[in-house]
């Protein structure tokens, strides 16, 4: 939870949960969801890196960002598209900066189709 109360610090609105069937009702009836983060160290990996293929198709604007304490074991065909895995531990600094860089690219890439 303290990663949680970091991110809210940075300015961000967090929803946490403990178990991916918690995040997976959540994804589900939360529609405003920008940012997944997710722990691949949590239950069974391949159910974390389902969750986030599912949530994904659901709203392809989602950002996805892994958490992994052996992130090379991650294999990129099993993640989705443009997902950085962060390595645990991490700071919380470090997270809330790649959540900012996935953000800032989204708009960048916005502002280019706008153009």
């Amino acid at each position: 939870m303290t990663t949680a109360n970091s991110l809210v610090s940075y300015g961000y609105e967090v929803l946490f949960t403990r178990t991916l069937e918690e995040a997976g009702h959540l994804l589900c009836t939360h529609r405003r969801i920008s940012v997944l983060v997710i722990d691949t160290d949590l239950g069974q990996a391949g159910d974390s890196l389902s969750l986030a293929k599912s949530a994904r198709v659901s709203d392809p604007d989602l950002k996805v960002i892994y958490t992994s304490r052996m992130p090379f074991r991650l294999k990129e065909a099993e993640k989705v598209d443009g997902a950085p895995c962060l390595g645990a531990p991490y700071r919380s600094h470090q997270l809330a900066g790649v959540i900012s860089q996935l953000v800032r690219r989204t708009m960048a890439e916005e502002e280019v189709y706008a153009a």
